[in-house]
């Protein structure tokens, strides 16, 4: 990863580049970022393939939406820190882009309410282990956040169901960027910053994508 890959991840929120494919390449890679997270399952690097509906547990994407489109969000919501940047890499060449938005390309887009909503909202996390709240927009040593997932995260209070309105009708329209898995390629996604989503993976059912999580 180069200076100038590691600038992109800093000002746009995330970054790509080719790169080797092993797990212990791709936790070298992460490292030199932050300390690799576990997944809650205990692997450090989780291999991700498309999954039809109620082929996984209840909750989750594929369960919701299967093959198909992914709906933009952040990953690990379900911690009440998440995992501040996310290493996805793809050793082979797949029809299923993954989809990409900075806060900055839809932040502007809102109305002073809107935002004033945002920072004021309450949603409740639940999981099928605990139930917490938490908001939109957080901050971790002085560091400001956003945190968005609809599959575990539900609109609490009034601020928040009126912005969780607003904010799906932004995104509807809105252009994210498409990341083109064309091999042996890694993406950097600052998962503070930014929110990513999938293509459908109908016509590509054997997509795998190696995922790291990194504090």
């Amino acid at each position: 990863m180069t200076e100038q890959e590691l600038i992109s991840l800093k000002e746009k929120g995330w970054t790509e580049f080719k790169s080797g494919s092993s797990d212990n390449e791709l936790i070298s890679i992460a490292s030199k970022i932050g300390k690799v997270l576990n997944h809650p399952n205990g692997q450090s690097v989780f291999t991700l393939k498309p999954k039809a509906k109620n082929e996984r547990g209840t909750g989750t994407f594929s369960d919701k939406h299967g093959f198909g489109n992914f709906p933009f969000h952040t990953d690990t919501a379900f911690l009440k820190k998440p995992a501040r940047f996310i290493l996805m890499h793809s050793s082979e060449p797949s029809d299923c882009c993954t989809t990409i938005i900075s806060k900055k390309d839809f932040w502007d887009l809102l109305e002073e309410k809107d935002k004033l909503n945002a920072e004021r909202s309450v949603y409740l996390v639940k999981t099928h282990k605990e139930r917490f709240y938490t908001s939109f927009v957080f901050r971790e040593n002085n560091i400001e956040g956003i945190k968005y997932d609809p599959a575990c995260m539900y609109p609490f209070n009034a601020s928040a169901k009126e912005f969780d309105q607003t904010f799906q009708e932004i995104l509807k329209v809105i252009q994210p960027k498409n990341v083109l898995w064309n091999g042996n390629k890694t993406v950097l996604i600052d998962n503070w910053k930014s929110l990513h989503g999938r293509s459908s993976a109908k016509n590509d059912t054997k997509r795998k994508l190696k995922r790291i999580y990194i504090n």
